[in-house]
């Protein structure tokens, strides 16, 4: 067991997060049969697991998805405190993976949770997720720190678009034509022309639209990019 350190919990309660154990289940630790929420430094230091209350404002991005094509759009989301699982190898080395992204709301009032897709109840079904009513495990077993910075104070309605973008451009990489014969001229304007009906932030939908192009080998990702913008124009 590897021994959380007093002084890293301490930096933990700076940036604002009130933390709780974790059980083995990853549910958190009750106290007297209840969710308790003033746990000491000296009572956290002595445990095993340790996750981060989604309160006072507090939210996080679950990327869920088997397939890891979620994933590969996170880099996308704006900068703050992640953290992941150890992952090993086929040579048995141990290698950090992010699979959360931790934000704060900057209010008292938690953001309306969100799950890609949404008709669905199986956890193993989940791609992506916006959660805010429970904790996130953070530190313990094989849980580790990717980013240490404060988490970002973001309107969970701007970093909610990123979440709707990424859930659906994963479902599109796995389904974008081939390069050549025109399919994929014809399916970035088809794309652009549905985004333009939407009401995600329009930098937003260049960020990812640059990304399918770099995931997919596409050159042309200026040519791509600007279809967003005139595609809007022709809106107005």
């Amino acid at each position: 067991m590897v021994k959380i350190r007093y002084d890293y919990l301490k930096k933990l309660q700076k940036y604002g997060m009130n933390l709780t154990p974790v059980e083995p289940d990853k549910k958190p630790e009750l106290k007297n049969g209840k969710w308790f929420y003033g746990w000491t430094l000296r009572e956290l230091a002595k445990k095993e697991r340790i996750g981060v209350w989604h309160k006072g404002g507090f939210y996080d991005i679950d990327f869920d998805d088997e397939k890891y094509n979620c994933h590969k759009f996170m880099s996308l989301f704006p900068e703050t405190y992640t953290t992941g699982k150890l992952i090993i190898d086929t040579e048995g080395n141990a290698n950090p993976f992010s699979t959360h992204l931790i934000y704060n709301s900057g209010t008292e009032t938690p953001p309306t949770y969100e799950s890609y897709p949404n008709n669905v109840k199986g956890k193993g079904e989940k791609k992506i997720e916006l959660l805010t009513n429970k904790q996130t495990w953070i530190l313990g077993d094989d849980r580790v720190v990717i980013k240490d910075v404060p988490p970002s104070r973001y309107d969970p309605s701007i970093v909610s678009q990123y979440v709707k973008m990424t859930y659906a451009f994963a479902e599109l990489l796995e389904h974008w034509p081939e390069a050549g014969k025109g399919l994929r001229d014809e399916a970035h304007m088809r794309l652009a022309g549905a985004l333009a009906h939407t009401n995600i932030i329009t930098n937003i939908k260049e960020e990812f639209v640059g990304r399918l192009c770099e995931l997919t080998g596409d050159r042309e990702v200026k040519n791509r990019v600007n279809h967003i913008r005139y595609q809007e124009k022709q809106l107005i």
